[in-house]
């Protein structure tokens, strides 16, 4: 309860006790500080602080500033001099005037803090420029007023003299320097802590743009200029106001380098003093007002320029850091980026930096769209920051997943990091998600150069780490050998690629020799050369190019090139495999169809060898492929058949002409009762379907005779014969 009291009576102060006490205690300060100088009888206003005061008082309490108007207003005319209250009136209405013009221009941002460029404008206009003017305007009207000898004509002659152009814009310049002085002193009573702010904003560009022998020279050299402004006329030039435009660039260099918010009450102090000692570096002679008018004119532009440049050099380091800060985030997850890793492994080397993959996550996202895989990283990455310390990262990657970097990590708590990033749940749409999560991790020391190849190499492991269950580091033998794996395959997607675009395949033909004397055929088998003139084998080269979607470009190429070939030989007959990603596209039966038209090949003479979990699947498209072939006369044969584990029954279903029965039946079928059994029973349904059998890898004269003995109709195999280029058929 008593803390509760305590809240309600600090905020009642605030609300009404201070606004009700400091206009008075501010505007007696203002005062103060404010200078005047008798000039033949008259007071010429030097640098005047006071509209400064009630405006800054305005401005932060707004309208609640009133009741301590009235009270300065009440205290004015009871202990002050006659003069003294009508000038505070011009003040408090110049000010009320000023401010109600700038609360419609800004709106709810009038009380923001000063040095936002958006603002800066507005203020120089209605609160500096409108509220000295007015001021200046009210003052004569008073003068009209209050003086029973004034006419018209001389209050009118004295707007246009030059102590009023001196007193303006020293209202002026006490505006500009002064309201954000008395506004940050305001703040500071108010909420004691706003001065660790001002210290801090200060102290981040100090620190970015000077160095201490550089700020050490900047102020012994302000120091000594000022020494000479401030001390009694010696008459050497030094001593004069030419050390006042001396002054002018250092102050100019430290709004642009230090800052507007350790710059603008330095050059106000500074404004106090040289308001003060003004007599000391302009001589009271016949040239004085001609000098106070250029000395006044001059500091007015250039305390619009100090203001302007330091809001500008504000505002620029202001948009560099939120752009820095762009190019260090992903702007979906507001996560730190790869530059943001890279940069951090350059400043600590010996970091060990973890990749946390999630392959399923692309599955999810085809069917939730990107914002749940950002969602879904968002919420992994506050859940693995609970266990990092606290100068350890989590990073957005790209792909699916997370990037970690950690420090000098051991065993134990990689194996955590492993586990939670599995053991996490992830609520979308009232349902509990997890998935399984790999972790592959290594020393950052020989990628700071270069962390997306880092990236690329931590992919490797962590899918090894999805597969062994365990957090997998790359600097390990298993680790390089997949990373070897992997080199290798790249090197032959860019061989591919180069070989279709330059017809560079080599087509070779093996026989196929019937048992009944009927007139043999070849299967087509595509060879692809290496950079080398090395032979590259089918099982290395094929399953990139199905990878990288090459198959059914390749797989057309060997068609047409061998229909190129029996276009000079219409007597002879081959087979050709087909991909399975070939088979499942709907526009290559009618690209067969154009080539057997285009070199009028008789479509009895080609057979197309389909894998059997192409043939035998229960996808639509591979289906209608097998029938629309047979519909064009082409034969369709079931390679490899038994690698599946196909039942008799689904055999049943097979529309083909041919079965092929795989090798690894055929080689052990003299050895293994089993085999022997399963090759056997493959012939006796497959006589049942009217579908004739070729038996591959018959490698000796005893697997030929057993076959042979089955009624096998077709034999293929090194002992039947090799493999020749297709050019060098005979």
């Amino acid at each position: 309860m008593n803390s509760i009291a305590s809240d309600s009576t600090t905020f009642t102060n605030k609300q009404w006790v201070f606004p009700l006490l400091l206009p008075c205690l501010l505007y007696a300060l203002a005062t103060l500080l404010s200078s005047h100088l008798m000039v033949n009888g008259q007071p010429l206003v030097i640098y005047d602080l006071e509209l400064a005061a009630i405006t800054a008082v305005l401005v932060l309490f707004g309208y609640r500033a009133v009741s301590g108007l009235f009270l300065l207003a009440a205290l004015t005319l009871l202990l002050r001099p006659e003069g003294d209250f009508y000038d505070l009136l011009c003040y408090m209405a110049a000010a009320c005037i000023s401010y109600f013009l700038y609360t419609k221009s800004t709106g709810w941002r009038s009380a923001a803090s000063f040095g936002r460029i958006k603002l800066t404008l507005q203020r120089i206009i209605w609160l500096c420029i409108c509220n000295a003017v007015l001021n200046t305007l009210m003052n004569e009207a008073v003068y009209l007023l209050t003086t029973s000898n004034a006419g018209f004509i001389v209050a009118f002659k004295q707007l246009f003299t030059a102590e009023t152009l001196v007193r303006i814009q020293g209202m002026m310049n006490g505006c500009v320097t002064g309201i954000p002085l008395f506004y940050t002193l305001l703040r500071i009573i108010c909420r004691p802590k706003y001065w660790l702010t001002c210290l801090r904003a200060m102290k981040v560009q100090f620190s970015q743009n000077v160095s201490l022998l550089q700020f050490t020279l900047w102020a012994a050299t302000l120091i000594a200029l000022m020494s000479c402004l401030n001390i009694p006329f010696q008459g050497g030039v030094i001593f004069t106001f030419y050390s006042l435009i001396l002054i002018f660039p250092l102050m100019l260099w430290s709004s642009v380098r230090i800052g507007y918010v350790f710059t603008t009450p330095v050059w106000t102090v500074m404004m106090i003093m040289l308001a003060k000692n003004n007599a000391n570096f302009i001589a009271q002679n016949d040239d004085f007002m001609l000098h106070q008018v250029v000395v006044s004119t001059a500091i007015f532009i250039f305390t619009l320029t100090i203001v302007i440049m330091g809001v500008l050099a504000r505002f620029n380091a202001l948009r560099f850091e939120q752009l820095l800060h762009m190019g260090l985030t992903d702007p979906m997850t507001n996560m730190p980026n790869l530059r943001a890793l890279q940069a951090d492994i350059k400043t600590s080397p010996d970091s060990i930096v973890c990749l946390i993959q999630v392959p399923e996550m692309e599955l999810f996202s085809r069917r939730y769209g990107l914002h749940f895989r950002a969602r879904y990283q968002k919420k992994l990455a506050a859940y693995l920051r609970e266990k990092l310390n606290a100068d350890e990262k989590v990073y957005y990657h790209a792909g699916f997943g997370l990037l970690l970097r950690l420090e000098q990590p051991n065993w134990g708590r990689l194996s955590i990091l492993y586990k939670s990033a599995n053991t996490f749940r992830y609520l979308h749409n009232n349902q509990q998600l997890g998935f399984r999560s790999g972790l592959g991790y290594c020393r950052a020391t020989p990628f700071c150069n270069d962390v997306y190849r880092l990236i690329g190499k931590l992919g490797i492991v962590s899918g090894l780490s999805l597969v062994n269950g365990k957090p997998e580091n790359l600097e390990a033998q298993s680790s390089r050998a997949i990373e070897s794996h992997i080199v290798g395959r790249t090197d032959i997607r860019t061989v591919l690629q180069k070989t279709l675009d330059n017809d560079a395949f080599v087509l070779m033909a093996q026989p196929i020799v019937s048992t009944r004397g009927e007139e043999r055929y070849h299967e087509i088998l595509l060879r692809m050369l290496d950079e080398e003139g090395r032979f590259i084998s089918p099982d290395r080269f094929l399953p990139v190019a199905t990878e990288a979607g090459l198959a059914p470009d390749i797989d057309l190429w060997v068609i047409k090139n061998t229909l190129k070939n029996m276009q000079l030989h219409p007597e002879r007959c081959f087979s050709i495999n087909l991909a399975p990603v070939t088979v499942c596209r709907t526009s290559f039966v009618h690209d067969v169809q154009l080539l057997l038209t285009q070199f009028g090949v008789d479509p009895q003479r080609i057979i197309f060898e389909i894998t059997e979990a192409d043939a035998l699947s229960d996808t639509e498209q591979s289906q209608r492929t097998v029938i629309s072939l047979k519909s064009l006369g082409c034969r369709v044969a079931i390679d490899d058949f038994g690698t599946g584990f196909s039942s008799h029954a689904r055999l049943r279903d097979v529309s083909a002409d041919i079965l092929k029965i795989d090798g690894s039946f055929i080689r052990e079928i003299t050895e293994n009762e089993l085999s022997h059994y399963i090759v056997e029973s493959f012939c006796h349904v497959a006589k049942m379907k009217n579908m004739q059998v070729v038996a591959e890898y018959v490698e000796n004269e005893k697997i030929q005779r057993c076959l042979e003995s089955m009624n096998v109709e077709w034999l293929q195999g090194y002992h039947i014969g090799k493999p020749v280029p297709l050019l060098t058929l005979v």
